[in-house]
This record gives C-alpha cells, sequence and structure tokens, in this order.
C-alpha cells in the first residue's frame, strides 16, 4: 500500500523553517496491511526497534528470567544506577563480566547519570551503554542455547544468524528482503519492509503460533517495566503508562514501533520511520497516529507533543504540525 507521505512542519513566526516526510505501515492481528501514510514497502533498519525480536532467543531459552531483566534486553537504556544494576545482574546469570560485552562505550544517555561519572572521576564502562542489557541477554541465550559467546555479535554466529530467521518469520517475508547491516552496537542490524517491522509488532500485540508464550513474556516485561526500556523523559518510558496495553520501543534514525492491544479496530501494530532521522518529530508522529487509530488522546499524552514552540526565556515563537492522514485498506 502506497500514498502520499505524512509530514511534521515546525514553523517560526508562521513560516515554515523544517519538514519532516513520514511513511507509516499499521497491520492487523492477522498480518494484513490495514492502513498506511507513505510507502508501506518501503525497506528501512528498525535499529533498536528490533531489541524484542533481538531478546527472543532469550526469552524462548531461560523462560524463568525475571520480568526486569527481560526488559532490560529489550531496551535502550539511559545508563542510571537502576538499569546499570539490573544489566550487571543479567550478565552474571551467565557467567560473565564487563569484559565480555562489545557494544562498546558512551557516557550515559541520562543527563545526572553522565554527570555523577563527571563528579567521581569515573569513566563510562560498557555496562552505561544503551545497549548493554541486550548484549548481556544475548550472552545468556548463548550460554543456554549452547552457542559460543565468542563472536556471538558476528553475522555468521548461530545467535544472529537465529534473529534474522526470526524477522523474517515475524514479518511474514522471505529471509532474502531481510538485508543486514552493522548496527552502533556491533551487532546486525537487520532492514526489512516498514509493514513487515508493523507485523512483527502486530505479532507482540497478539502472539501467535510457537512463540507466543515468548512474545507475550516479552510484551509483559516492557509494559511492566517502562522505566527499564528507555528511562527518565524518553518516549518509551512516558508513552506506555499513558496508554493501555501499549509496548512501544524507539529506533534510532527516528524510527518507531507501537504493539497496541486496545483499538477500536482490535490488536494492531504500527511502525513508522522519520525519512530525515529527525528525532524531535517522533512524538508528534506517534500521537497523530495514535489518534488516527481511536487511541482516546489525554491531556498527558497530548503534552508529549506541544503544538506551540517556546524558547529558553519561555516566549512562543513557532508552532509544530504533524500532517499524517492514514488511508485504510
Amino acid at each position: 500500500m502506497t500514498t502520499q507521505p505524512g509530514q511534521v512542519v515546525f514553523t517560526r513566526g508562521g513560516l515554515p523553517e523544517s519538514v519532516h516526510t513520514v511513511h507509516v505501515a499499521v497491520v492487523n492481528a492477522s498480518g494484513k496491511v490495514v492502513a498506511a501514510c507513505g510507502d508501506a514497502g518501503l525497506v528501512t533498519f528498525p535499529r533498536s526497534s528490533s531489541k524484542p525480536v533481538q531478546a527472543l532467543p532469550l526469552a524462548l531459552a531461560a523462560p524463568e528470567l525475571p520480568g526486569d531483566e527481560l526488559a532490560v534486553a529489550c531496551a535502550s537504556h539511559a545508563g542510571t544506577p537502576e538499569h546499570l544494576a539490573v544489566v550487571a545482574r543479567l550478565l552474571a546469570r551467565s557467567g560473565s563480566t564487563v569484559a565480555d560485552l562489545r557494544c562498546g562505550t558512551h557516557p550515559p544517555f541520562d543527563p545526572g547519570a553522565a554527570a555523577d561519572l563527571i563528579r567521581q572521576g569515573e569513566a563510562p564502562t560498557p555496562l552505561h551503554h544503551n545497549c548493554s542489557g541486550k548484549h548481556a541477554g544475548m550472552l545468556l541465550a548463548c550460554v543456554r542455547h549452547g552457542w559460543p559467546r565468542e563472536g556471538y555479535t558476528e553475522h555468521g554466529h548461530p545467535l544472529q544468524v537465529r534473529i534474522r530467521e526470526l524477522h523474517a518469520e515475524l514479518g511474514g517475508v522471505g529471509l532474502e528482503d531481510v538485508q543486514a547491516g552493522t548496527d552502533g552496537c556491533s551487532v546486525p542490524a537487520f532492514a526489512l519492509p516498514l509493514h513487515a517491522t508493523a507485523r512483527i509488532f502486530a505479532r507482540l500485540a497478539a502472539p501467535q503460533g510457537e512463540l507466543a508464550p515468548a512474545l507475550e513474556r516479552i510484551f509483559q516485561a516492557m509494559t511492566a517495566h517502562p522505566f527499564l526500556i528507555a528511562g527518565p523523559g524518553r518516549l518509551d518510558t512516558t508513552l506506555m503508562p499513558l496508554v493501555p496495553g501499549l509496548a512501544a520501543k524507539m529506533g534510532a534514525e527516528a524510527f518507531y514501533g507501537l504493539a497496541l492491544r486496545q483499538t477500536p479496530r482490535g490488536p494492531l501494530g504500527v511502525a513508522f520511520k522519520i525519512v530525515d532521522g529527525g528525532e524531535r518529530a517522533r512524538p508528534h508522529v506517534a500521537l497523530a497516529v495514535l489518534e488516527a487509530l481511536g487511541v482516546p488522546v489525554t491531556p498527558e499524552l497530548r503534552a508529549l507533543a506541544p503544538a506551540t514552540l517556546t524558547n529558553w526565556a519561555g516566549r512562543e515563537v513557532g508552532g509544530v504540525e504533524a500532517q499524517v492522514g492514514l488511508t485504510w485498506g
């Protein structure tokens, strides 16, 4: 399904200042594309929106894993002490240490946590990387499945081969339709049609088949622990508690995946991509899509995507308009 792409327009002084083009796909529990805005077949990288799929081998191999540890395996966390404690616990389950993580190192996303490190004269470690929970989960999945921990980030490793297969299976596409690059944390990043990623989130919203128990555990972990999925002030963490039956996962370069259990049209999966990577437009698209799907927009939800822009002095200087019209098939 291909329609006119959506736009998020930021204005200043009544004039358009920046325009972000948007593509959206909506899939129902049967795997059918039921609505779109733009090109539902756009091939793009979900980036961290793939984390629920990347956590599936872990969920399958460790059914007893506590929900908070499964949640942090799906997370792009902010590096707060609360996040680090859960990642460390997950890491220890496989007999691994921080030295075994191959995600690299960056300062915590949370400004307070980053400032604390500076005050303490400490450097960030791989544990602070937003993907360290995913990597800790991958190490445990390797141990439980009998795969080597060494080389777990490589494209040919059994874990990554299985994750690529799961993208194809859940997305309803052929393996040849799942293209591969390398993510910022060194694991494979898989690209697939937008409707396929929406179908993955529809499967998360309405699990079925032999993967259903593991998908259900991932959904429950994400929705029960929204703070662990992202962190203070970040969209996943603030959005999920405001929408009953929603699991949401952001990806880099302005991708977003939504698994909705309670809409007038039943369970739905949504994936959208803001083409230029303009992440400031993401909450505006999310709100417009939720409203189009019949989700009641409360004042708390509306506050996530203000229609006015203010400067540092608190003066109104511009506005934002999300033009995301879904065409129903």
